[in-house]
């Protein structure tokens, strides 16, 4: 389907068959792909046309009945308006239409346009959730569409540069999902996609002249929260692997998809940063202790440099860490025999320890336990071993430091070349920083991702008027 079929005229109708595309298993709108398109057409457009509310309401009776249509109607502004785009489609997972539009107040001088998004709340069609947008030079640069289950909203952020937010509506809470922004520098252009629910992602790179890839890297995020925090619903908190793309080498006595899984949680506290590492596994294999065999166990992974120093990328240079620097660390950890001898810890670094680092690392702790589908290990790092008096937060902002998590996976101790190493970034490489996955430390007041309860407020005030 070519852009002409999205924007009729100029103006973005509803887009039931957009063509879809995949990426790493997950379906997003075309739109990463018709984006030259967009452009194409943006540079050629010079006068756009909207509709109007009646325009937009013919063509919702198709797929509403008119007291949904109606309810649509109240929960747009009564002052007048132009519709710019709509999509109609299921985002909510219920089987029922709900609804993506997007307008702008006549008379209006400002750039804004204002997203609407409904969800059919049994048999009720109600706004759950309203956000403003800003265009550079024309309203269609801020579009909507809804694909696999989700609710899209594209809008270019200056020339060359898009940014698109996918969310989905459960159980009264309106979610971000994804989010993917693309930025085009002189030399090159770069592209972030962060799934907030799947906790994967990418950071691509690409020559501005040509689309050639010059450097990709698919990886896991782990949130990691203040110890004893608790999460609402909406924000993720366990990140999984187990698709064939996080095996890094072999694929040894691997019955299935689901026999080497991992998943991996996070925490904080002033003092340590920790680590639970949960792998299901068919065939548990402790470290023997009477023998020279070894067994399962796992590599933790940590580049202290902040996320936007990874990739060390200016307008005319490149140079995406491809080989060992400063500031990292890796602990070497196996099972002990999950009976009497407690796990060993390694730790090695790039770095020259001081005094307190080097007395750090003996309060590096590990506990491993067996589980009825395999087994568990949780390691504790205090953070002085990376330097640190006390956990790095700023409490305004996230911080994203470079971290994978390594498991060995070896079903049979004797024949130690043959085991399954999987890792939560796909093409690890323990001596190339610019491969590592992340961990994003989470300050008190913030959350990685976003979400909403729409109730919320209703809560509230019942809670006010009771006297809470």
């Amino acid at each position: 389907m070519m852009i002409h079929d999205v924007l009729r005229k100029g103006t973005m109708m509803a887009a039931h068959n957009l063509p879809k595309l995949s990426i790493q298993g997950r379906l997003l709108p075309s739109f990463l792909l018709i984006l030259p398109l967009i452009l194409f057409s943006l540079n050629r457009a010079e006068a756009q046309e909207a509709i109007t509310w009646e325009n937009l309401a013919e063509q919702l009776d198709q797929f509403f009945a008119p007291e949904l249509v109606g309810d649509i109607q109240k929960g747009l502004p009564a002052t007048p308006f132009d519709v710019w785009g709509f999509d109609v489609g299921d985002y909510s997972g219920d089987g029922y239409n709900d609804l993506i539009v997007s307008i702008r107040m006549k008379n209006d001088r400002s750039r804004d346009m204002k997203i609407f998004y409904f969800v059919d709340i049994e048999g009720i069609v109600e706004v759950v959730r309203q956000e403003t947008a800003q265009f550079v030079e024309l309203p269609i640069e801020v579009g909507v569409t809804i694909g696999d289950g989700k609710a899209y909203l594209i809008y270019k952020k200056i020339e060359g540069n898009w940014e698109i937010f996918g969310r989905q509506y459960r159980d009264g809470v309106i979610m971000l999902v994804d989010h993917y922004v693309t930025t085009r520098g002189e030399v090159l252009t770069h592209e972030t996609y962060r799934n907030f629910q799947a906790l994967d992602g990418f950071d691509r790179y690409l020559r501005v002249r040509n689309d050639e890839e010059i450097f990709r890297n698919d990886f896991l995020t782990v949130p990691s929260y203040r110890r004893g925090r608790h999460i609402s619903a909406g924000y993720a908190q366990t990140a999984t692997a187990s698709l064939s793309p996080y095996i890094v080498r072999g694929a040894y006595w691997r019955s299935d998809e689901q026999d080497l899984r991992i998943n991996l949680r996070s925490a904080w506290d002033p003092d340590y940063l920790y680590f639970n590492v949960i792998v299901d596994d068919d065939q548990v294999e402790p470290r023997a202790y009477d023998n020279d065999s070894i067994g399962d166990r796992i590599e933790i992974w940590i580049d202290m440099y902040p996320y936007r120093d990874r990739f060390l990328v200016s307008s005319k240079r490149t140079d995406f860490r491809l080989q060992s620097d400063t500031n990292i660390y890796g602990l070497m950890v196996d099972l002990g025999d999950l009976a009497d001898k407690a796990p060993s810890v390694r730790v090695s670094t790039t770095n020259l320890f001081d005094d307190a680092q080097t007395r750090a690392t003996s309060k590096v702790r590990a506990f491993a336990a067996r589980r009825d589908s395999g087994w568990t290990l949780r390691v504790r790092i205090p953070f002085k071993l990376f330097g640190f008096d006390t956990a790095p937060v700023d409490e305004a902002s996230l911080l994203e430091i470079g971290a994978t998590v390594v498991v060995h996976d070896l079903d049979n101790p004797w024949r130690p070349t043959e085991e399954t190493v999987m890792a939560s970034s796909h093409n690890f490489d323990s001596t190339k920083p610019a491969t590592f996955g992340s961990v994003v430390i989470v300050p008190a007041a913030l959350h990685y991702g976003e979400s909403e309860n729409i109730f919320f407020g209703e809560v509230k005030e019942r809670l006010d008027e009771i006297g809470y």
